[in-house]
């Protein structure tokens, strides 16, 4: 019995991380924001009650936490399934069950078209190629709120430069 149990974790565990490793391909590791940063974050995006937010690159579901306790309907993407299953168990476990959902799914593919806040966290090289999805896809007046990164053509509305929180506006 004690073999089988050794090889479960460890699928579980080469599982966890090609999606570790998938996720740095495709733009977005796992990589938690501190509650200084996630906190600068949702400020600068100036969430008001009834609001659609998307955290695309999810992750543990803190942003999405957040805004639902402001009031809004949030929405992630995470390609991790492991984030996925901890992200809806947290909102299952919370009073903002009906108001925040957590998709496995790749963040290129998802439909952001009625969004009114995006939270991203990826990494400087796959800022490009987004901004382009963004302005293709989002609805004019959407905030986007960047941890650490910036946009190269789209102009920051607001920023805290000390947690290197940047927003702007489609």
């Amino acid at each position: 019995m004690l073999p089988y149990i050794f090889l479960i974790l460890q699928l579980a565990f080469a599982i966890f991380f090609f999606y570790l490793c998938l996720a740095f391909i495709t733009g977005a590791p796992f990589v938690p924001s501190t509650n200084q940063v996630s906190e600068s974050m949702i400020l600068l995006a100036h969430i008001k009650k009834g609001m659609i937010v998307c955290d695309m690159g999810s992750g543990n579901g803190k942003l999405l936490m957040h805004a639902s306790h402001l009031g809004a309907k949030t929405v992630g993407f995470e390609i991790n399934p492991f984030l996925v299953l901890f992200s809806n168990a947290r909102a299952f476990f919370s009073p903002y069950r009906k108001m925040m959902h957590t998709y496995w799914k790749n963040y290129w593919q998802a439909d952001i078209s009625h969004v009114d806040v995006i939270f991203i966290y990826l990494l400087p090289w796959k800022m490009e190629k987004l901004e382009q999805k963004l302005i293709g896809e989002c609805k004019k007046g959407t905030i986007i709120v960047s941890n650490s990164f910036i946009f190269p053509h789209l102009t920051n509305i607001r920023m805290d430069k000390k947690h290197h929180v940047f927003a702007f506006r489609i």
